[in-house]
């Protein structure tokens, strides 16, 4: 499968070695957030990647897609030191929201701020949703989800307890358009169910999303959780699977049409709806409903 945690060098590298001033950075921004991805890393900037860190054998190289410059009359470095890149952030991601401006990416953009707000905000302490992950994809097993989380309800009780916690993957849909064609509502479920028949790469994945959310808190990217209590692990339940849908039009039958579709009994997992606590971004148990809950009110 593939890995998304970070060998014990490369995390050392963001800790105390050449690509600290990356990670001070991301630790004093909270618009950038940093994604492991096993050889890599990912820091991204409103939904889109800022810079990639790759690991090359105990060297570090520090990219960037000058596509992005198309629109803005600077002309950035493609390649560079990670401490050129964190003084020359402010310049990189102006020639970002130039090219948003043109091309933005809604969907990717709010999960960017779901994960701000569960990881790192002011309320993250409370949320009972981490984001260990954002934009996973292992296309040998039809896996494409938009965030993997760890569910560990807020209430003191449940957080002294580290062991058998749930995992949950979230897909989010921006809008009414999204809701269906080839990345609609139901694809997504059969490939959920697809991903999950194969309970070895499951519990594969669930312990290698466990380190990733260790070592995110190791660096400082997960707010209100003690170290000793960072060493996390999942159960033997299958994940909630938790739909996002951002700014759905209330006087649009089009997310009831697609939902009706849906017959929740024919999947071996738990469908849910999230909602918003009072036009938030935080993640609630008590705000996430079961989709047969949601439909009468839809």
């Amino acid at each position: 499968m593939k890995r998304r945690s970070l060998t014990p060098s490369f995390l050392a590298a963001f800790q105390r070695g050449e690509l600290q001033p990356l990670l001070a950075a991301v630790q004093s921004d909270d618009t950038l957030c940093l994604e492991l991805r096993g050889h890599s890393v990912n820091l991204y900037y409103r939904g889109g990647s800022l810079f990639r860190i790759s690991d090359k054998g105990g060297t570090f190289l520090v990219e960037f897609d000058t596509r992005y410059c198309a629109y803005s009359a600077l002309r950035l470095e493609p390649v560079l030191s990670a401490s050129q890149a964190a003084r020359m952030i402010p310049q990189y991601k102006q020639v970002m929201d130039d090219w948003f401006h043109v091309h933005p990416k809604y969907e990717r953009e709010f999960q960017q701020i779901i994960l701000r707000e569960n990881n790192r905000g002011k309320i993250a302490r409370g949320t009972d949703y981490y984001i260990a992950d954002i934009e996973y994809a292992d296309a040998a097993r039809h896996a494409r989800f938009d965030m993997v989380a760890v569910k560990w309800p807020s209430n003191p009780s449940a957080r002294r307890v580290a062991k058998g916690l749930s995992l949950a993957l979230l897909e989010v849909k921006y809008g009414d358009l999204a809701l269906g064609g080839s990345s609609g509502v139901e694809k997504h479920l059969q490939d959920f169910s697809y991903f999950l028949q194969d309970t070895d790469y499951v519990a594969e994945f669930k312990q290698d999303m466990a380190q990733v959310f260790h070592q995110k808190c190791m660096l400082g990217l997960i707010d209100g959780i003690q170290e000793k209590s960072s060493a996390i692990s999942f159960s033997d339940a299958p994940p909630e699977i938790i739909f996002v849908f951002a700014n759905h039009k209330p006087g649009s039958q089009k997310l009831r049409q697609v939902l009706e579709r849906v017959d929740p009994a024919a999947y071996p997992f738990p469908i849910y709806i999230a909602s918003a606590s009072s036009m938030g971004y935080g993640l609630y148990c008590e705000t996430m409903r079961l989709l047969e809950q949601c439909l009468p009110t839809l």
